[in-house]
C-alpha cells in the first residue's frame, strides 16, 4: 500500500462504522436512515482511492477511481435528504427521491463512458480520477443539491419559534455543511492541478461534528445502541477470552486427549461469572461514558429522599413531581391523576402542558383495571388490552406514551402520565426502572399527605364542634337581653301600661331597647365572624404586616368564646414597642391559637398560667413565647412534637396534627419556632418572625 492510502483507509474504516452504529441506532428515523447513507458514501469514496493510490495498474486504478467517484456523487442527495428530515420539510421529499434518481441516471455513464470520468492522471500520490466533458454538469447537479440543503437550514435557523436546543443543533450542522463543502477541493486535481486531495479530512471532520453533536446535544437517538454494542463486544471478547484460556490452559495440565473436560469446565466458569461481568461493564458505561445518564439517576435518588421531608399537601407534592421530571427526564407531557372516593374518578391533580386539564378517568376503566392488576409501568401504544380503552384512546391522543401507576398495599391511589421526552429518544430499561423506584416513594408520600389533610379536616370539624358547644354560652346572653328587652315592652305596650307616658318618653325607652338590641346583636356577630373564618378552608396566602397584640387579642378573645381557656388564665406581655411581624393574618391567628390552646391541656386547671411574650429577637425580627408553667415534656416526646400523628393522649382523644400544622404554617410564612421543655416545669415554644415596630 501507498504511505498515502494509509489515512484515507482509516476515514473510510471510521466512515463504515459511523454510518453502522447510526443506521442500527434506529432504523425507522429518517434523520438517521439519511445521514448513515452518507456516511455509507462516504466510505464508497474513499475505499475506492485507497485502492486507486495503492495499485500500480492503470486499469485497475481506473475502474476504483469510477466506484470512487460513484460513492462521491450520493453524497450530495444523501445530505439533501438529511437536511430535508431534520427541518421537516415534507413538501421536499418528491425533491429528495428526485435527487438520488438522478444520480442513479449518471451511475452507469460515471461507470463505463468518457463522458464524466475520462481517464486517470498519476500523481505523486498514485493515480487520480480525470474529469470527462460533462463532469461541470455534474458538478452543477452535486453543489446545487448541497445549496438547497444549505438554504433549508438557514430558513430553519432564521425561525423566531426555534427551540434553543434546536438553534444549538443547527449551529453544529452548519458549521460541519461549511466544512464538506470546503471538502469539495477533491475535484481540483480531477482537472490536471497537482493538488493532494485533503478534502477527505475535512469531510471526515464533518461526520465527527455531528456525532459530536449526537452525544452532546442529542442530535439523534444513538445513546442506548451505542451502549449495548459496548457492552455485548466487552462481554463477548471477555468470555471468549476466558473460554479460549481456560480450555488451552486444561489441554496444557491434563493433556490432548481431555479436550472435553477443557469446553466443559469454561463453559461452567462462563454459566456463573457471565450475568456479574454484564452488570460490571453496564455500571460502568453509565459511569464513565454516560455520565448524563449516572447524574440523572442520582437526581432521581436525591429527589425521592427530598419528598420523604416534604410539606404533607397532596398538590404541592404532585406539582413538585411534575417540575422535577421536566428538569431531569425531559418530558413533552408530564400529569399526575389521584384517585377521588367521592366521586370514584381519577381527577388530574397537577401537569405541565396539558391539552385536557378537565381530564377525569372513571375508577372502572379498563386502564384503571390494568395499572392495579399489574402494578407495572405501562406503554400504552405496545399494551393491546388498552386499545379499545376510551381513556386509553384520550391519553394517546394527548401525546401520552407512558403511565407509571402509584400503589399503596396493592390499590391504585393515582398515576403518573409521560409522553414522549423533548429529545425524541426511547424510554429506556434505565429510565423505566428509575421511573418505577420513583413511584414507590412518590406514592408513599401522596398516601401520607392524603391521610394527614383527611385528619386534619376532621381535627378542626371537631374543634369547631367544641368551640360551637361553648359558644352557645356566648351568643345566649345577648340572645337571652334581646328576647327579655323586646319581649318587656312588647307586655307593657300591650297591657296599656305605656299609656301614661308621653311621646318623647316613648321614643326615648325605644331607643334604649334598640341600643343594647344592636350592641347585642353586633356582639353574635363578631363571635359567629371568628368562628366562620376558623372554620372555613384556607385562602389563598396574602403577606403584609400584621399588629402582633391585635393578633393576640383576637386569638385569646376566640379562646375565651370557645370556653377552651378563661382569659384570666393568659398574661399578655409586651416588652418592646408596639411590632409587627410580616406574615398571613389568618395564618398567624391559627398558629397562636394552636400553641395556646396546646398549653391549656397541660397546665393544671387552678394554678395554671399561660404568658404570651412578645420581644425583638434582633433589629428585623421579632420573637414571640408562648410560655406555661404546666408539666412539660420528656426530651423523648420534645423531639417528636412537630411529627405527624404523634400523641401523647389517649386513644380518640386526639390526632396528633395540631403542632405539625403549627410547624408547616410556621414555614409557608418564612419564620422559624423551637421548643424548650422541662419535665414538671413548663414548655416555652418560640417563634421568630420576621418583623419591626410601628
Amino acid at each position: 500500500m501507498s504511505i498515502y492510502s494509509y489515512p484515507v483507509l482509516l476515514a473510510a474504516i471510521f466512515s463504515f462504522i459511523a454510518g453502522c452504529i447510526i443506521y442500527n441506532s434506529n432504523r425507522k428515523s429518517q434523520n438517521n436512515i439519511s445521514f448513515s447513507l452518507f456516511c455509507f458514501s462516504l466510505f464508497v469514496w474513499l475505499f475506492g482511492y485507497v485502492i486507486a493510490y495503492s495499485t500500480k495498474s492503470e486499469k485497475t486504478a481506473l475502474f476504483f477511481c469510477r466506484v470512487a467517484c460513484t460513492g462521491a456523487m450520493f453524497t450530495a442527495p444523501a445530505f439533501y435528504h438529511f437536511s430535508v428530515s431534520f427541518t421537516e420539510k415534507i413538501n421536499e421529499v418528491k425533491f429528495v427521491v428526485l435527487s438520488y434518481v438522478t444520480m442513479l441516471l449518471i451511475v452507469p455513464f460515471s461507470m463505463s463512458s468518457h463522458l464524466f470520468l475520462s481517464g486517470v492522471y498519476k500523481y505523486y500520490w498514485g493515480y487520480y480520477s480525470k474529469a470527462g466533458y460533462l463532469h461541470p454538469l455534474y458538478l452543477t447537479i452535486f453543489f446545487g443539491m448541497f445549496l438547497r440543503s444549505f438554504y433549508l437550514l438557514w430558513k430553519e435557523r432564521k425561525r423566531k419559534d426555534l427551540d434553543p436546543k434546536r438553534r444549538v443543533q443547527i449551529k453544529y450542522i452548519f458549521t460541519a455543511y461549511i466544512l464538506a463543502l470546503i471538502g469539495a477541493i477533491d475535484y481540483i486535481p480531477k482537472y490536471g492541478i497537482e493538488v493532494f486531495p485533503f478534502g477527505f479530512l475535512l469531510e471526515i471532520s464533518f461526520v465527527i461534528i455531528v456525532a459530536y453533536a449526537i452525544f452532546r446535544h442529542q442530535l439523534l437517538d444513538i445513546e442506548i445502541v451505542i451502549k449495548r454494542t459496548i457492552v455485548f463486544a466487552s462481554l463477548f471478547a471477555i468470555v471468549f477470552g476466558i473460554f479460549v484460556g481456560i480450555t488451552l490452559l486444561i489441554q496444557q495440565l491434563i493433556g490432548g486427549a481431555s479436550n472435553l473436560v477443557g469446553l466443559a469446565v469454561s463453559s461452567l466458569v462462563i454459566v456463573f461469572t457471565v450475568r456479574p461481568i454484564e452488570i460490571f461493564l453496564i455500571r460502568v458505561t453509565d459511569k464513565y461514558l454516560f455520565q448524563k445518564k449516572y447524574d440523572y439517576k442520582h437526581l432521581i435518588r436525591e429527589f425521592m429522599d427530598e419528598l420523604k421531608t416534604m410539606v404533607l399537601n397532596t398538590t404541592d407534592i404532585a406539582q413538585s413531581t411534575v417540575d422535577f421530571l421536566n428538569t431531569s427526564i425531559r418530558p413533552i407531557i408530564s400529569a399526575v391523576f389521584m384517585y377521588n372516593r367521592f366521586t370514584s374518578r381519577y381527577d388530574l391533580v397537577a401537569s405541565n402542558d396539558f391539552k385536557d386539564n378537565d381530564l377525569k378517568i372513571a375508577g372502572s376503566s379498563e386502564l384503571v383495571k390494568v395499572l392495579g392488576d399489574t402494578g407495572k409501568i405501562v406503554i400504552i401504544r405496545n399494551d393491546n388490552r388498552l386499545m379499545s380503552s376510551q381513556e386509553s384512546i384520550q391519553l394517546i391522543t394527548l401525546g401520552i406514551e407512558l403511565i407509571i401507576p402509584l400503589l399503596i398495599h396493592k390499590e391504585l391511589i393515582g398515576f403518573l402520565c409521560l409522553s414522549k421526552k423533548k429529545s425524541d429518544e426511547d424510554y429506556s430499561t434505565d429510565d423505566t426502572e428509575a421511573l418505577s423506584d420513583l413511584s414507590g416513594a412518590l406514592s408513599i408520600s401522596l398516601n401520607n399527605a392524603q391521610l394527614f389533610d383527611e385528619r386534619a379536616d376532621a381535627e378542626k370539624r371537631a374543634l369547631v364542634g367544641t368551640i360551637a358547644t361553648g359558644i352557645n354560652h356566648e351568643v345566649g346572653n345577648p340572645l337571652n337581653i334581646i328576647t327579655i328587652k323586646l319581649d318587656t315592652f312588647r307586655i307593657l305596650a300591650k297591657e296599656g301600661l305605656l299609656a301614661h307616658k308621653t311621646k318623647e318618653e316613648i321614643i326615648e325607652e325605644v331607643d334604649k331597647i334598640t341600643k343594647v338590641c344592636l350592641d347585642s346583636a353586633q356582639r353574635i356577630a363578631e363571635i359567629t365572624k371568628q368562628v366562620s373564618e376558623f372554620a372555613k378552608p384556607d385562602k389563598k396566602l396574602i403577606f403584609g404586616k400584621v399588629g402582633i397584640s391585635e393578633a393576640i387579642d383576637e386569638t385569646i378573645a376566640f379562646l375565651k368564646h370557645g370556653m377552651i381557656l378563661d382569659s384570666e388564665k393568659i398574661d399578655k406581655r409586651i416588652l418592646c414597642e408596639p411590632a409587627y411581624v410580616f406574615a398571613d393574618r389568618g395564618q398567624l391567628k391559627q398558629i397562636l391559637f394552636n400553641l395556646i390552646k396546646n398549653a391549656s391541656h397541660a397546665i393544671d386547671k387552678e394554678k395554671g398560667k399561660i404568658i404570651v411574650n412578645v420581644d425583638k429577637s434582633n433589629s428585623s425580627e421579632i420573637a414571640i413565647k408562648i410560655i406555661d408553667n404546666g408539666h412539660g415534656m420528656p426530651k423523648e416526646v420534645k423531639d417528636k412534637v412537630f411529627t405527624p400523628f404523634f400523641t401523647t393522649k389517649e386513644p380518640g382523644k386526639g390526632t396528633g396534627l395540631g403542632l405539625a400544622l403549627v410547624k408547616i404554617m410556621v414555614d409557608r410564612n418564612n419564620a422559624k419556632i423551637k421548643v424548650e421543655s422541662e419535665e414538671g416545669k413548663g414548655t416555652t415554644f418560640t417563634l421568630i418572625f420576621k418583623g419591626g415596630f410601628l
